[in-house]
């Protein structure tokens, strides 16, 4: 859980948002404001097998030689850590061999699960109180979930339902050496439904999509649209930064080991923070006075109004009102175009000839700015790209 610039940054409960991070001094343009190590790592199943499974580093070769389904780069960290631990290399052997066979999405919550079991089990067996942090870290994030389930999203609760049996399973096969492995034992350390049902969420909702190389996702295409997501990763301060369609920081991370070069314009001693894959920064794009929301927009910030709000809420489930939505909503109406909270049944109207203006018109106006010529957008990034 290591993080610096964490004095640049507070956490605080947001009226309707749940708590976010705000500046807590005058951060200016440029600036690094958070740095940190990510909670959690977990590699999408398309790149089991090109991808490092414990820091999702590109061009892994290395074959787990304990559950022989995921590729590992090798680094000491990554091949003894807990990354891929004992029980998380369990679930691998019980996912391969599970009947009938698991879905993808599942066998992705399953390796996330078992990651999680994992911290309990060093916690619990080695008595390691880091990963007991860990583990509460991440059962802080959003949502807020009630003593039984409030909170929690039917799509999670069955899905940790589905779940469960194969993360027992993986439990009991990775402390089979222990002669004091007792049920109670094996229990806690597979955690129970309802904090499954609870961590799942929490995945969902802050979880970042880590983008795969260009190289490794185009597949014989050029362009952003064509890059796939290689794996997710989940961190204590970047997770709780709120959307803005206008947003105020942007993110860098270090999966492709680019953050290392000392030629890169971010690059910044070693010392400051172990070197890791998994560190992701924030940078102020503009000056963000003390006591100020940090906003980090979860979509592509020129993708149009009406596509923009229907991704938000199909995708994370709020309906933005932010600034710049309410203008570009506006806009929308008095063109007869589409907003974004029509019906599914919804058709356009015959347009009445009023000129069209573009989504970064809008980030424009919003900021107090306004646009020299309106044009149409260019084609919007993948979901929460790494640069």
């Amino acid at each position: 859980m290591a993080m610096l610039g964490t004095c640049a940054v507070a956490q605080r409960e947001i009226p309707g948002r749940g708590v976010g991070l705000v500046a807590a001094r005058d951060i200016n343009a440029g600036e690094t404001v958070v740095s940190e190590h990510a909670l959690l790592v977990g590699v999408s199943e398309d790149f089991r097998e090109t991808c490092c499974a414990s820091c999702l580093a590109p061009g892994a070769t290395t074959r787990c030689a304990g559950c022989h389904q995921v590729v590992l780069c090798g680094a000491d960290a990554c091949t003894h850590g807990s990354g891929h631990g004992a029980v998380v290399c369990a679930a691998e052997r019980v996912a391969s061999t599970h009947r009938p066979p698991m879905s993808i999405p599942d066998r992705e919550r399953l390796r996330f699960l078992s990651a999680c079991a994992e911290l309990r089990r060093l916690h619990v067996v080695n008595g390691d109180a880091n990963s007991r942090g860990i583990l509460d870290a991440t059962l802080q994030l959003c949502p807020a979930v009630g003593p039984n389930g409030e909170g929690i999203d039917a799509r999670e609760a069955s899905a940790a339902e589905r779940v469960q049996p194969a993360l027992e399973a993986a439990v009991k096969l990775a402390t089979i050496a222990h002669t004091d492995a007792t049920k109670e034992l094996l229990g806690i350390i597979a955690g129970d439904l309802l904090e499954n049902a609870s961590l799942l969420a929490k995945e969902t909702k802050n979880a970042f999509g880590i983008m795969a190389p260009h190289a490794a996702s185009s597949s014989g295409h050029e362009g952003e649209a064509h890059r796939r997501v290689r794996g997710g990763a989940v961190y204590q301060l970047s997770s709780r930064v709120n959307h803005g369609c206008f947003p105020n920081v942007a993110r860098f991370d270090n999966f492709d080991g680019v953050l290392a070069s000392t030629t890169h314009e971010f690059h910044r001693a070693p010392s400051d923070l172990t070197p890791s894959p998994t560190e992701l920064r924030l940078v102020a794009m503009d000056k963000i006075p003390a006591g100020h929301e940090l906003l980090m927009s979860y979509l592509p910030v020129n993708e149009p109004c009406a596509s923009r709000r229907r991704r938000v809420r199909r995708t994370f489930g709020f309906s933005c009102q932010c600034e710049r939505c309410a203008l570009e909503v506006e806009w929308a109406v008095q063109d007869d175009a589409p907003t974004g909270d029509e019906p599914p049944s919804w058709r356009r109207p015959s347009p009445r000839g009023h000129r069209r203006r573009s989504s970064s018109a809008a980030a424009g106006a919003a900021a107090g700015r306004r646009p020299a010529q309106c044009r149409r957008p260019v084609r919007p990034w993948a979901l929460l790209p790494s640069p």
